[in-house]
């Protein structure tokens, strides 16, 4: 009765062939969904989130409403995925250049680079431009608790310097707050297309707090300047 009884290498067979098959549709949901946020975050940059609307996104995709919503709940839902992805992304990029046996000076000038990159993709200028007031009390708590992270991250920098002597500033606190506002403006006004490249503009941006991080002492310039 039936078909031929089927044997253990071949029901282990198909069942790694629908892992493999499951693996591409996850991996094509993620693409999917990338697509959609990094779509989003040039809406919402261009035309300011209060105006922006999922049928805005739909159009720009041609997609439809509904595609949207299949992989995102709402549109606090997709700033919210923005922000908190580009400080994934900055997570992730730090975590791969982290020698702490370098001259603060130096983490200080990596951190900056691996930062200012990010801050001028589409997720960071989102970041930067468009405020986390759009979200709600729950969702702004979480993400202003993973951006102090990387403030605190800096200041830690900083306070090694003024022990190693690389970084001669009085006040970490408001020698960081310095830096990450200069750095965070760049959104503002950099254009893709521009004569300058996103390193370019960091670069620029590092030669002022160089000069004050070595102000009061013999220069020392950051490495590869």
């Amino acid at each position: 009765m039936g078909g031929a009884r089927r044997t253990a290498t071949e029901t282990a067979g198909d069942k790694a062939v629908l892992w493999r098959s499951a693996d591409l549709r996850q991996e094509q949901h993620d693409k999917k969904r990338r697509l959609i946020l990094v779509t989003a975050a040039r809406i919402f940059t261009d035309l300011g989130f209060h105006k922006a609307t999922i049928d805005h996104i739909a159009a720009a995709l041609k997609v439809t409403k509904p595609t949207i919503y299949y992989y995102i709940d709402s549109k606090e839902d997709i700033l919210f995925q923005i922000t908190s992805q580009a400080l994934a992304d900055l997570d992730q990029a730090l975590s791969e250049d982290n020698d702490t046996t370098l001259p603060a000076i130096e983490r200080l000038e990596r951190f900056c680079r691996i930062y200012g990159r990010i801050i001028l993709t589409d997720f960071g200028i989102c970041l930067a431009v468009v405020s986390d007031r759009s979200l709600s009390p729950d969702s702004r708590k979480k993400l202003r608790l993973l951006k102090k992270e990387f403030e605190t991250r800096v200041r830690r920098i900083v306070d090694d310097g003024r022990k190693d002597g690389s970084i001669l500033v009085d006040d970490a606190r408001m020698f960081s707050f310095a830096l990450f506002g200069a750095i965070n403006w760049a959104p503002q006004w950099y254009s893709g297309s521009g004569p300058l490249s996103a390193d370019e503009i960091i670069s620029s941006i590092l030669a002022i707090f160089r000069k004050a991080a070595a102000a009061g002492g013999v220069p020392r310039p950051l490495a590869g300047a």
